[in-house]
């Protein structure tokens, strides 16, 4: 059975922003979304989470968490007097070498709400307490490289999601979004989506390779996202650029299977039935003939 909006709904309505929907729908805790509807809905009244928690059937902790998280990703502003605060809280953007103490986390994590929702919030990802390093790094990546608990916390949610629940993907992928000017939720939503098309292009890639028990470098990781994703090219087509390199090489390489590959595409060919394969005479052969003659010269021609 099929739903519609009642349109009496609409006798009486409030403005959501529409990067609630857009961007947050898929990040945001149920218990984020009741906070900011419940806000959205009384803006001419004071925001105290004791008395949102009460409205809403959550714990006061929850409508703080909440808060955070809509502060954090922009939607909500801090007033004067609190923004004060935080900005006596949260040193200036100093690069440091070492990452923080044990000793320097907690007090941090007493020091700042943010922190303390970006520990909590990570563990409960993990599902087991943090271990020292760990929190060092997070605090490290908040306090000292200026990331925001948001995208720290989506790097988290992903990983989590993904079997890759250690600091060492957390801190990399972070590092990586700093270096790369990735600062924005929509940034880092379209950056988290990349990477999933591009495991996805591997797994494919990679089982008819037959190298499913590796991780790809960076630029086999590159080259599948564009053979599947952009390039659109078949299985049947990968099969096909695998038996010619082992024929024209007697051995697989990745170098070679690429270079055959982009020879394809830029021809038009779909599938194998479309690769045009001609000697020196013009007679018609199979493509492992095609490639022996001229796959070395491409290798040699063509970065």
């Amino acid at each position: 059975m099929g739903y519609y909006i009642n349109p009496a709904a609409f006798s009486a309505v409030f403005t959501v922003p529409a990067e609630v929907a857009d961007r947050h729908l898929k990040l945001a805790k149920g218990e984020h979304i009741k906070v900011l509807l419940y806000i959205m809905r009384n803006m001419s009244s004071g925001i105290d989470a004791d008395f949102i928690s009460n409205e809403c059937g959550i714990t006061e902790y929850e409508a703080k968490e909440a808060l955070l998280y809509w502060a954090d990703a922009g939607i909500l502003m801090p007033d004067n007097k609190q923004q004060s605060a935080v900005e006596k809280i949260k040193p200036a953007a100093v690069k440091k070498q070492a990452k923080p103490a044990r000793g320097d986390v907690a007090r941090r994590g007493a020091e700042d709400e943010k922190i303390k929702y970006l520990l909590q919030e990570t563990q409960m990802r993990f599902g087991r307490n943090l271990k020292s390093n760990e929190t060092s790094t997070l605090v490290w990546l908040y306090d000292d490289q200026g990331m925001d608990v948001s995208l720290i916390l989506m790097i988290v949610q992903y990983a989590a999601a993904h079997n890759k629940a250690n600091m060492r993907f957390i801190e990399s992928t972070a590092v990586d979004w700093l270096d790369r000017g990735i600062d924005t939720v929509s940034a880092a939503d379209e950056e988290l989506r990349k990477i999933a098309l591009g495991e996805e292009a591997w797994r494919i890639v990679s089982a008819v390779f037959g190298l499913e028990r590796r991780k790809p470098s960076k630029k086999e990781t590159e080259l599948s996202l564009k053979w599947i994703n952009e390039w659109k090219i078949s299985k049947e087509m990968l099969e096909a650029a695998y038996d010619a390199c082992v024929d024209a090489k007697s051995k697989f390489s990745f170098a070679y299977v690429a270079k055959i590959i982009e020879s394809w595409h830029e021809k038009g060919y779909k599938k194998p039935e479309d690769i045009q394969k001609r000697t020196g005479t013009g007679e018609e052969t199979g493509y492992a003939a095609y490639n022996l003659e001229l796959f070395e010269e491409m290798l040699n021609t063509k970065d």
